[in-house]
């Protein structure tokens, strides 16, 4: 399947050998994680980070796997210094305060032959209860990978909010929902879960937590296509509601698309928003720290 998965992003990717390949003549190409904290607690933290390990080897290739990293996020100072992936995420865990939240980024560059990794702890924006889209053509180079595609898909996203939009829906040329531009976009066809093709999106931290509480509680999952099409029938379309999600925001039903109010199942986001909070949201710190703060 990993094959595979390669295979269709070399598709996509304008005749290059392969993902790293291209990564390794581009020092501006970044993987990129982000993950919400509050009060010392994450939303599937372990998930996060093995997304983001996974997503560094791929892209980079031997100068992840090979070398050391180069990392800048010590809570000592910033200058840069050899470290493995235990002592980020040590120092990552230390840098981020207990109280408050948070919303800290990660990222990962080139830097010569090796793999230069930077933290920005950032507070973290209100969570937005309802989201608003419009489409685009998912016009992405590494659909599965976070990062390497984040400048334009911040085009996309402005130009998304200048049309009264929070963000952009990203379709195929049939229309059919890869994902957003910043969260994976679900939909409910009756009261089963209908998720897009992973060979098109990143894989959602958000999606596997959710997808996990739906199995334990006998909810149907299925993979399909939707429609990006809010006039057109539930039947044809594929769905009678969307859900966005992300780390951020948790569940954001979709309200608006394309201009188009869309139908809202109040008692089902009520039902599975707290539990998905509830359910993902573990501790940051396991234990006394060295600093003896504790969980």
């Amino acid at each position: 399947m990993q094959g595979q998965d390669a295979a269709e992003r070399d598709d996509g990717a304008a005749g290059d050998d392969n993902t790293h390949q291209h990564a390794a003549q581009n020092t501006a190409v970044s993987v990129v994680e982000s993950w919400r904290v509050e009060s010392g607690r994450v939303i599937a933290h372990a998930a996060h980070r093995e997304r983001f390990e996974r997503s560094v080897g791929e892209l980079f290739g031997e100068a992840a796997t090979e070398r050391s990293l180069l990392w800048t996020g010590s809570p000592a100072g910033n200058n840069a210094g050899d470290a493995d992936w235990a002592r980020v995420w040590t120092d990552v865990s230390e840098s981020v305060p207990l109280a408050d939240t948070w919303f800290p980024r990660l990222s990962a560059r080139l830097d010569g032959d090796r793999v230069l990794v930077e933290l920005n702890l950032r507070p973290a924006p209100e969570a937005r209860p309802l989201t608003k889209l419009v489409t685009r053509l998912d016009e992405r180079r590494w659909p599965t990978v976070k990062g390497p595609d984040f400048p334009y898909l911040a085009t996309l996203r402005a130009g998304a909010v200048e049309a009264g939009a929070a963000d952009a829906l990203l379709v195929d040329e049939r229309g059919v929902i890869t994902e957003a531009a910043h969260g994976t976009v679900v939909g409910w066809r009756g009261e089963t879960l209908v998720v897009p093709a992973a060979s098109r999106r990143v894989p959602g931290t958000t999606l596997g937590v959710l997808e996990k509480l739906l199995a334990t509680a006998g909810v149907p999952r299925v993979e399909g296509e939707l429609l990006a099409d809010p006039l057109a029938a539930s039947a044809d379309r594929g769905w009678d509601e969307l859900w966005y999600l992300n780390t951020l925001h948790g569940i954001s039903p979709v309200s608006m698309l394309d201009g188009t109010r869309l139908g809202l199942d109040v008692a089902r986001v009520r039902r599975w928003r707290p539990r998905l909070e509830e359910a993902s949201a573990v501790p940051l710190f396991e234990g006394p720290q060295p600093d003896g703060r504790s969980a």
